[in-house]
């Protein structure tokens, strides 16, 4: 009962924690875009003309919009998803130790990167947290031979690939590990164990490429797709030099890990302790402990990488949990080895490439953040406000309008098949228009060039700021 009390405890204090940073600074008009845009999807698999789960699309991993069908208040759905998982990785530590538990657990609260993620990417975490788990299951089966740590070590690794499909990158090392480990066995019961670890997620994809087809007449549409997830980031310039090339990709790995030492310090210190592990079951081991490393490598191959600093946060988690593996109390030098990271992760994203990361760890120094939703806000009140009954808008960039104006049907959306036939003469169909100036994918302004200016035949200019135009009839 006490345990009980205390999980809840815990539960509630990092729920508060991470709803009051982000609604603190969504008072102040900051919140992360792709909330907003599962949100929409969310919004249109349920009331959208029609109403239909394939609404949600095939092209991005299906789980980050699972929560957004049961939790209809954006603001809260990654702060208690986070919770969650966070609450769930606390129950995983104290099994071995409880008081390192406590210890993880405050130390990764108090990390910026980690906070970032909890708040606003809480796909990103999850997948983190059981890409993590599942090499934790894996060694434990080494360690103790039970077929139950084998098969949740299968099943978590497979749903790592409906967070993140870049987890099939991995298949080959796991592979790899469990045939090695398994040297002195017969080749039959190798492959037994390796079907057992990786036909999860090989099913998974397998069914994911299935539902592609049935839906959109081609397999690899989650792979092809312009809006493909391995295509929907901003890419580096050094990635995209390195996309395709083995030496390129891994001469950049390595310049990006030298870079990302101060944060990933106690990654590369609990390398040194692996000694202490026979050759036979530490090389398996080796291997899986550098997982994060391959994710990182092979992503930058496939031009699926972008040099934000939030990726530092599987290595933490890595080292967090290899530790309780080689030794139950950790070492003087690993704990300033943690400490020392600590203190970088307040400082080097600071100067990150992703501004969303650098913008919220100045928030959290300063109190402020950059708004970057009040334009949105306003077009949907005025939208309410001149009771627009069907308005045309490119929700490629503007899908946060959808979402604060709440009412999907008083739109015509790009996935709606009369969409073009509207766009072609809207006079016929919309009260309003909406036109995002700023974008050059917007399918409006260029079937109206001249809406930019302030015109388009058969309408007003209503409303416009810097980003929006929004014209009624």
């Amino acid at each position: 009962m006490l345990r009980l009390i205390i999980l809840c405890l815990i539960f509630i204090s990092i729920f508060s924690l991470l709803f009051s940073i982000e609604h603190l600074a969504y008072e102040q008009g900051y919140i992360y875009k792709n909330i907003l845009f599962y949100a929409e999807k969310a919004l249109l698999a349920e009331e959208g003309i029609p109403p239909r789960l394939e609404n949600i699309g095939f092209i991005y991993p299906p789980l980050a919009f699972l929560p957004f069908l049961f939790i209809k208040n954006y603001e809260i759905v990654s702060p208690i998803v986070s919770t969650c998982i966070i609450s769930i990785f606390f129950i995983y530590l104290s099994k071995t130790s409880k008081k390192a538990s406590y210890l993880s657990v405050g130390y990764l609260l108090l990390n910026p990167l980690v906070l970032f993620l909890a708040t606003y990417r809480f796909e990103i975490l999850l997948f983190y947290i059981l890409l993590t788990l599942s090499v934790g299951m894996l060694i434990k089966h080494m360690e103790s031979g039970y077929s139950f740590y084998l098969f949740a070590s299968g099943i978590l690794f497979g749903l790592t690939f409906f967070l993140d499909f870049r987890s099939l990158f991995l298949t080959p090392f796991v592979a790899i590990a469990i045939f090695v480990n398994t040297k002195e066995q017969e080749f039959s019961r190798k492959l037994a164990l390796i079907i057992v670890k990786l036909s999860p997620i090989i099913f998974f994809a397998l069914a994911w490429g299935y539902l592609n087809w049935v839906f959109t007449g081609n397999p690899f549409t989650f792979v092809k797709s312009p809006y493909s997830f391995f295509k929907s980031g901003s890419i580096d310039t050094h990635v995209l030099i390195a996309k395709g090339n083995i030496f390129k990709s891994l001469s950049y790995t390595i310049l990006k890990l030298l870079a990302d030492i101060p944060i990933i310090l106690p990654y590369f210190t609990l390398l040194f302790y692996m000694r202490k592990y026979r050759i036979f079951y530490m090389l398996p081991m080796f291997m899986l402990y550098l997982s994060p490393i391959f994710l990182v490598f092979l992503s930058i191959y496939f031009a699926s990488f972008f040099p934000a600093y939030y990726h530092t946060v599987i290595f933490l988690f890595f080292a967090i949990v290899f530790q309780m593996f080689i030794y139950k109390k950790p070492t003087k030098i690993l704990m300033i080895s943690f400490l020392i990271s600590l203190v970088f992760s307040w400082i080097l994203p600071l100067y990150s490439k992703e501004l969303n990361e650098k913008y919220f760890t100045k928030f959290l120094i300063s109190g402020k953040i950059t708004q970057n939703i009040m334009d949105y806000k306003e077009v949907a009140n005025i939208l309410r406000k001149e009771q627009c009954k069907k308005t045309l808008i490119d929700d490629a960039s503007s899908f946060p309008i959808v979402v604060f104006v709440g009412n999907p049907k008083m739109f015509y959306l790009p996935y709606m098949y009369e969409y073009y036939t509207v766009l072609s003469y809207p006079k016929a169909y919309a009260d309003c228009i909406v036109v995002d100036k700023t974008s050059n994918a917007d399918k409006i302004s260029n079937r109206f060039p001249e809406a930019t200016f302030g015109h388009i035949n058969g309408y007003y200019l209503l409303y416009e700021n810097k980003k929006f135009a929004i014209f009624k009839k």
